[in-house]
């Protein structure tokens, strides 16, 4: 690694969870910082990774590596009440690979706030205050997280308290929705006045900041906001979505007013839209062509009881009820899945395929097909997923689209040295209104149980806008490339092959 010379300018990174540029675009002429940064940035979509969720695309922003190479993949899971599987990721396993760690070992002034599922924080050459991605529920409104800052004295410093109130994650039920998202704006607050002190009163060559409300407000409230959901109905929460996006929208206003000679990136980790409403039931594919092996009778029963039960909980407004009850405990949690999820109703054990949970039980466009290798020779494997990719590829959606945009082997997509550690051996992508179900014994195609819940989903075309005097030579970019561009930004020279991504300034 070689710095040619260190770079005069200041470059600010300020990360938004979830920003969508579909939005953005809506609301222009009330969003001010947005507008200008339109018209001055020669980008403004990012392509995100796969499968699209918040920890694995953050993590390939600080690293520049797809997740195949940096290995952190976790989604939220309603079922794991007690975050036990987050608590298996080894976000420690960044430290030392980030842009701001090079930067830092360059010697230049780094200042870190809030970066996401970074904790604890560790020694940089400036400030590093991080929020703990492990909650303790208050209630169903709010959740308290632990901070931790570098260095200490931080916390005295700018009265930085050693725990932060937080948005709970969780469904807090229709009457509570406004209030709720009340409540997250002053959380939000809290965390953009910190950042303001930082950024006015640090010495900084590098500044990155991240909010994450976005996120949860549009996974809640997006059936309120989009008259294009199956289930929208305009009511007074309709315009929330827009109320955060102007709170951030005054934040940019004033960081640009502030700073008017800093380069300036604001990014997403991916957007968001519609959570698919139309589901396609692919283990139930699989059991019409012999892959999957049945169960008994009993659980044929239990099965349809299931699904009138899950019908009369959605037609009556009773999720949170069953959600609250469901997480009383880690056993009935675990038991909820299972059922919720169908995979007490087939043997796994005697299948030779089924569906993958890898990217959690929601709904999304994305998922995989676990192979199970006990039951077959390992001569027989390249055969048995080929004879399941062929088969799928030719499957249309009731108005005669294709209904699956690709279907790979795992080594077919973007190998890397943790793909058989994260990925399942088969994954897909249908098409973006159809939805992975999980219903066995049922028709081929259904809908979404939790659309109440959580109508918004996140979409792989995330936001990137940047202002910079530097040339930019392409307009496409992947979150890959953020770490390759930063280090050009600061002109650091080190080996191309150390990233996945390429940068997006000067010579290529």
């Amino acid at each position: 690694m070689q710095k040619k010379g260190k770079m005069k300018k200041k470059l600010a990174i300020i990360g938004i969870d979830s920003l969508e540029s579909s939005v953005i675009l809506k609301y222009r002429n009330k969003l001010p910082a947005f507008s200008r940064l339109i018209k001055e940035s020669p980008t403004f979509i990012s392509q995100s990774v796969f499968p699209v969720d918040t920890i694995p695309a953050w993590a390939t922003i600080y690293t520049g590596l797809h997740p195949s190479n940096h290995g952190l993949l976790y989604v939220y899971d309603i079922f794991d009440p007690n975050l036990s599987n987050l608590s298996k990721v080894n976000f420690c396993s960044l430290k030392g690979i980030t842009f701001w760690d090079y930067l830092s070992d360059e010697k230049f002034k780094v200042n870190i706030i809030f970066p996401m599922m970074i904790y604890p924080s560790w020694e940089v050459n400036g400030t590093m205050i991080c929020i703990s991605p492990f909650e303790r529920r208050k209630d169903w409104l709010q959740t308290e997280v632990d901070v931790d800052c570098h260095p200490l004295k931080i916390f005295k410093k700018y009265g930085i308290e050693n725990k932060f109130k937080k948005l709970s994650g969780g469904f807090p039920g229709y009457h509570n929705l406004n209030t709720w998202a009340e409540q997250g704006k002053n959380f939000l607050a809290n965390e953009i006045d910190i950042s303001k002190k930082i950024s006015v009163n640090e010495d900084w060559d590098l500044f990155f900041t991240y909010f994450s409300e976005l996120d949860s407000i549009q996974h809640r409230l997006w059936r309120f906001y989009d008259e294009k959901d199956p289930l929208y109905k305009k009511n007074f929460l309709d315009q929330k979505i827009f109320e955060y996006y102007k709170i951030i929208d005054n934040y940019l206003t004033n960081f640009i007013e502030q700073f008017p000679d800093v380069d300036l990136i604001v990014l997403s980790d991916h957007g968001h839209k519609i959570r698919p409403y139309e589901t396609f039931n692919i283990n139930e594919y699989l059991r019409d062509k012999k892959i999957i092996q049945g169960s008994s009778f009993k659980n044929k029963l239990k099965l349809k009881v299931k699904n009138l039960l899950l019908n009369i909980i959605t037609s009556f407004d009773l999720e949170d009820k069953v959600i609250n009850l469901t997480i009383t405990s880690s056993n009935i949690a675990k038991e909820s899945k299972s059922i919720y999820s169908s995979s007490f109703a087939f043997d796994k054990t005697h299948s030779f395929a089924y569906m993958s949970d890898f990217a959690g039980i929601k709904s999304y466009s994305f998922g995989g097909i676990e192979i199970n290798k006990s039951m077959i020779q390992k001569s027989d494997y390249d055969s048995l997923c080929n004879t399941i990719i062929e088969s799928l590829l030719t499957l249309k959606t009731p108005d005669n689209r294709n209904l699956f945009l690709w279907i790979l082997k795992r080594e077919h997509f973007l190998p890397g040295k943790f793909s058989e550690k994260i990925y399942p051996d088969i994954l897909f992508e249908l098409q973006d209104d159809y939805g992975t179900g999980w219903d066995i014994y049922s028709n081929l195609f259904g809908r979404s149980y939790d659309h109440k819940i959580a109508s918004g989903g996140h979409s792989k075309n995330g936001v990137i806008l940047i202002k910079s005097e530097k040339n930019i030579t392409r307009d496409s970019v992947h979150l890959v490339d953020i770490v390759p561009s930063v280090l050009d930004l600061f002109e650091i020279e080190m080996p191309r092959e150390k990233f996945d991504g390429r940068s997006i300034f000067g010579k290529n």
